[in-house]
């Protein structure tokens, strides 16, 4: 498994967002709670001795929700999600710490829709 397989593998196990996980940008057709995610940056740790194969990705995680309410319980699913995935193994790839930092909650008016960002820093090897 690669760590862009395991993001939505995760998220998906939430009850409800079984088919509403999305890479980039949501579809036209997305229920009224879903999740969107982006990969911004991949590299591998490096010390004086060289590579510790120990990795590193950053992803934006963004809940999204037609009400306030729905967006709040959305978002603390998706975190209690992310922090999950520390010190589990999935296939060869073993998670070794995930950070989360969040933005404030955004009400994007063109759509009517609330959303939450998480910045995830997830730190990784491959076995």
């Amino acid at each position: 498994m690669t760590i862009d397989e395991l993001i939505p593998t995760v998220l998906e196990r939430i009850a409800g967002l079984e088919h509403d996980v999305y890479p980039g940008e949501a579809l036209k057709t997305a229920g009224e709670r879903f999740v969107i995610y982006l990969q911004n940056t991949q590299s591998e740790e490096d010390a004086l001795d060289g590579p510790t194969g120990l990795l590193s990705a950053s992803f934006e995680v963004n809940a999204v929700a037609k009400t306030y309410a729905a967006m709040v319980v959305l978002a603390a699913q998706v975190q209690g999600a992310l922090r999950s995935m520390q010190g589990k193994t999935y296939d060869n790839l073993l998670v070794e710490r995930v950070t989360l930092r969040a933005s404030p909650d955004l009400k994007e008016t063109e759509v009517g829709l609330w959303r939450r960002l998480y910045m995830a820093d997830i730190k990784y090897q491959i076995d």
